[in-house]
């Protein structure tokens, strides 16, 4: 008999056979590995996943703490740290994050005296109403600090209903009516509305009833 290429003897058949058979793995040992890997694959495919869609959060130096207060600012450092933090509170809000981006902008600008940035962060409308000769007037004295965040709430018309407090340093005759100090906390609620794919602070509720006004 001729024997093929790949071919082989019968008796060698048998014992090669009885050689896989007697290495084998059980299929009841393999069944639980088998289980572990693919658990392992799931997991690691939902982990994967639940960071991908994660919002942002504020890093822990963006978070309030107790000190961070206006009553803790002596008034000689008034009107105290610029930068924005969040509240616990705040800082779980979908948008918390986004809107502490854009609100440091906006007391950035503010704080620089710079128009253009400043009408970066806001509405169109409220850009529109307020010309570069009027703001540079209102706010060429004027610095911001202390501001915290205290809650963030998405309104029926789409908007976020931002409350929040900081403290302002100014001339006492740029100061509002009936308030006239060098230095003024404010606890206000600022609208905000997504605008070409960002959030903008809008003009509606940042003055008059919504805003309320101390001397430091």
């Amino acid at each position: 008999m001729v024997l093929l290429r790949g071919d082989a003897a019968p008796g060698r058949l048998r014992g090669a056979r009885a050689l896989w058979h007697s290495r084998r793995v059980s299929p009841r040992l393999l069944l639980p590995v088998v289980l572990v890997v693919a658990a392992a694959s799931v997991g690691v495919g939902l982990l994967a996943r639940d960071l991908y869609h994660r919002p942002a959060v504020a890093k822990a130096d963006q978070i309030a703490v107790p000190s961070s207060a206006p009553s803790s600012v002596p008034r000689s450092a008034q009107p105290g740290d610029p930068t924005v933090r969040l509240s616990v509170d705040a800082a779980q809000h979908p948008d918390g994050a986004r809107v502490r981006t854009v609100l440091q902008e906006f007391f950035d600008a503010i704080n620089a005296h710079d128009y253009d940035r400043w009408s970066r962060t806001v509405t169109a409308e409220r850009s529109t109403t307020t010309p570069r000769s009027l703001w540079m007037s209102d706010y060429e004295s004027t610095r911001d600090g202390t501001i915290l965040v205290h809650r963030v709430e998405s309104a029926a018309d789409g908007r976020l209903r931002v409350l929040m407090t900081f403290t302002s340093v100014q001339d006492i005759a740029k100061a509002p009516v009936g308030m006239q100090s060098d230095c003024i906390r404010w606890r206000v609620v600022y609208p905000l509305k997504e605008e070409g794919g960002e959030l903008r602070v809008d003009s509606v509720g940042v003055n008059g009833s919504s805003s309320q006004l101390q001397p430091c």
